[in-house]
């Protein structure tokens, strides 16, 4: 018969032997867990990504600033120690294998396309007068400057007021440059026509270039052939009497394209 001690014994050691057990069967486990963790994929807005992969690769939120992988390496992208990188977007040409930088003023543009000879203008005549200058004609504006400006306007005009600040911009920008403003000033209503009202005008809305008074419209359809003619609408010439420059309406890209052309053809004047 065995003894009380002899089973205690033996139920001892069997426990023993289940903890041995199971204390190894999770050792195991816990390898298997760290091995497969080392190996995860991790997944980026919906992207699957490497886990080494670097962070500005995976960074799929172009509103923030990053600049969407093309393959290159990161340090393809300019930095602040970089002396040749300044505070410019950058964005990346598909054609070339350094980032591109777009220029901080669009007017200063490297690539320039050639400007149209448009044909050669007319004169102003029968005019009433002049407002803002001694001057007595168009022919003696355009012989004392590099390039003259021509606006047809009427300061009643929504339109024309519309213009007003882009003309003040290039006006201060290039006026001591050899460039001078002519506003013909085109009367649509009887009160435009008062010359007084039109000096009022002019000076409350900062229009301090020559104007010739066109009180009869007779340049202003003269120069505009055909069954519409438009308030505002815009020339350029140059020294030579030709048009280089025309465009009707008062689009803000149109005013833009504007400065770049007479910015463009002083450069080669």
């Amino acid at each position: 018969m065995t003894s009380p001690f002899a089973r205690y014994s033996a139920l001892a050691v069997l426990l023993v032997g289940l903890a041995a057990i199971a204390w190894v069967a999770l050792r195991n486990s816990d390898t298997v867990d760290s091995t497969v963790s080392s190996n995860t994929v991790t997944t980026v807005d919906g992207d699957a990504v490497d886990g080494d992969t670097d962070a500005a690769s995976t960074d799929t939120d172009t509103d923030r600033g990053s600049v969407p992988s093309t393959g290159q390496s990161a340090a393809t992208t300019p930095s602040q120690d970089d002396p040749e990188s300044d505070s410019a977007a950058t964005h990346t040409d598909p054609d070339a294998s350094d980032p591109v930088k777009t220029p901080k003023d669009p007017t200063s543009s490297a690539v320039r396309e050639p400007i149209e000879i448009l044909g050669e203008a007319d004169t102003l005549t029968d005019l009433d007068g002049w407002l803002n200058t001694d001057a007595n004609s168009l022919e003696e504006i355009r012989a004392a400057n590099t390039l003259t400006v021509v606006q047809f306007w009427t300061f009643g005009c929504y339109n024309c007021k519309n213009t007003l600040e882009a003309l003040q911009r290039l006006y201060a920008d290039f006026g001591d440059r050899g460039v001078e403003i002519v506003g013909v000033h085109s009367p649509e209503f009887s009160y435009e026509k008062d010359v007084d009202n039109i000096i009022e005008a002019a000076a409350e809305l900062g229009v301090t270039w020559p104007i010739a008074l066109d009180t009869h419209k007779r340049n202003f359809h003269r120069w505009q052939e055909g069954p519409t003619a438009y308030w505002p609408r815009v020339y350029v010439i140059d020294s030579d009497n030709r048009i280089r420059y025309d465009k009707r309406g008062d689009r803000a890209a149109t005013y833009q394209r504007l400065y770049e052309i007479v910015e463009q053809l002083l450069m080669k004047a």
